[in-house]
């Protein structure tokens, strides 16, 4: 194998030290990646320096867009600027990435506030853990500002969260509370209560999805770190940016890209050009198809292995009715009972649904509506499926 991987810690963020990745993420905002969005956050908590309350702040953008990481470098900054002018100003990161009910989002609070691993156990009263809450701020002077990660994964009683924390709290405790709200869901607060929306005074905010320009700058930058340069060709980095960009914008997906073309360069040439590139952003597809497809259930399987034994005999568009009898035949053949013609019309829909097959609704006129299938996946998958 011809190495071009140097240190692989930097191709995954969740195997860098923290002080590394903090260094990391300065040299990307260092690059002016980010840089209106920083931009916007300086002016709207620019008041903290005058000794006054900014506003709440809720910040949309899809996954892997830089939401967490430029809103915990900026308060980072802002705090060590605080610091140097001698303004009580303190920060934490409150993480629902994972779902959490109400009770968790409290429990999670309260390990945050009070710098422990200590977890409350489950059955107290939701009101001993506020006022856990209120006593750890009662300790702070100043500002104190909570960036909460993926608000909108409160799944039971959000409402009561968001009442407590901006109702209940700045009643309660002597230090300025502002939040800073991440979500991925635009209709987020359409589903709040608008007597809620209307303490909350928040100040909106739209993280775009990453160009190409700026995705070539975390490209380079990873190179850089982790990669042989020397091994690497500058029009590799431009064709996974371009990829990256062409479909989602996720720098975490670019990356993503990047290692896997990289793998594919140390197995091959030894060298990173844009042949690998192309190599692994098809063999990225397939993983994730074959990764979807193993994780079917049994019915739903054969149901997908008929239609595509249909497709592929009679080489042409499928009704569901004769992919019902295809299906038919591969239950036999497999020793499977098979379901009703209606169990397998939804199971048709759940596959067009994770675009494992394209179902097209046509009308025969006076003979009522049909759907035809036709192939969604490339023909090395469709083979490995009829194996």
């Amino acid at each position: 194998m011809r190495r071009i991987v140097l240190r692989p810690q930097f191709l995954d963020d969740e195997k860098l030290p923290e002080a590394e990745r903090v260094h990391a993420l300065r040299e990307v905002f260092n690059r002016n990646i980010r840089l209106k969005q920083l931009e916007r956050l300086a002016n709207a908590m620019s008041s903290i320096l005058a000794g006054a309350l900014p506003p709440n702040i809720l910040i949309y953008g899809p996954t892997g867009t830089g939401k967490s990481v430029t809103c915990l470098h900026f308060l980072s900054s802002l705090a060590a600027l605080c610091d140097s002018q001698s303004v009580r100003f303190r920060y934490f990161y409150l993480d629902l990435t994972t779902p959490k009910t109400c009770f968790g989002a409290l429990n999670e609070l309260a390990i945050a506030l009070d710098g422990s691993v200590r977890r409350y156990r489950k059955g107290i009263a939701l009101e001993h853990i506020q006022e856990t809450i209120i006593t750890a701020l009662a300790e702070f002077e100043g500002t104190v500002c909570v960036l909460i990660d993926e608000i909108d994964n409160i799944t039971f009683d959000a409402d009561v969260f968001l009442t407590f924390l901006v109702k209940t709290l700045p009643k309660r405790v002597p230090p300025g509370l502002c939040f800073v709200f991440l979500t991925n869901r635009l209709s987020w607060d359409k589903n709040l209560d608008p007597r809620l929306l209307s303490v909350l005074k928040k100040q909106d905010m739209i993280f775009e999805p990453y160009d190409a320009l700026d995705l070539m700058e975390i490209l380079r930058l990873r190179v850089e770190k982790a990669l042989d340069p020397a091994r690497v060709e500058d029009g590799a980095v431009r064709k996974i940016a371009a990829y990256a960009s062409r479909e989602t914008g996720d720098a975490r997906k670019a990356v993503e890209l990047l290692a896997k073309a990289v793998k594919v360069a140390e197995e091959t040439s030894g060298r990173l050009t844009e042949r690998e590139v192309d190599v692994a952003e098809h063999s990225l597809e397939i993983d994730k198809t074959e990764e979807l497809i193993g994780a079917l259930a049994v019915q739903q399987r054969l149901a997908l292995k008929g239609c595509y034994a249909g497709l592929t005999k009679e080489r042409k568009r499928l009704s569901t009715g004769s992919a019902f009898v295809w299906y038919q035949g591969v239950c036999e053949r497999e020793g499977t009972r098979a379901l009703t013609q209606r169990r397998f019309s939804d199971m048709v829909s759940f596959l067009d649904l994770y675009g494992l097959i394209n179902a097209r609704a046509i009308s025969k006129g006076r003979y009522g509506k049909t759907r035809e299938l036709s192939s969604a996946l490339s023909e090395q998958v469709v083979h490995k499926i009829l194996r």
